[in-house]
């Protein structure tokens, strides 16, 4: 089972352990229903954790820009009793995002009476 909250602005948040080829680092993370990736991370953060650049992608952001060419690393993370490969794309923000496709067959609860989210 991971757990994490809900913090003060109402998003869900938990930490996470994103491993790369030089170093591993604890992050929160903000669970991002809106990205369906698996992560995406502060490019200030990526580059000390020695990502290998797999391929380049296209996507689209919320307000409907579409930005191109944009770098997709692989990683692995850990993720409840695993350690899984994930993509990782980065970002000039400096939140950490977990997308919806690390949730296929997962069951999320985000409970806002109590301040919990549990994913399992």
């Amino acid at each position: 089972m991971i757990k994490g909250k809900i913090d003060k602005n109402g998003s869900p948040v938990l930490e996470v352990r994103i491993i790369g080829s030089r170093a591993e680092t604890i992050l929160r993370a903000i669970l991002d229903t809106g990205f369906d990736g698996d992560v995406c991370l502060p490019a200030t953060i990526a580059v000390s954790l020695g990502l290998e650049l797999v391929r380049l992608i296209d996507s689209e952001l919320a307000d409907g820009k579409i930005l191109e060419n944009e770098p997709v690393f692989a990683g692995k993370m850990a993720w409840g009793e695993d350690i899984v490969d994930v993509d990782i794309v980065l970002t000039r923000s400096f939140d950490t995002l977990i997308g919806t496709n690390l949730l296929r067959g997962k069951d999320v609860r985000l409970d806002y009476s109590t301040g919990k989210l549990t994913i399992t």
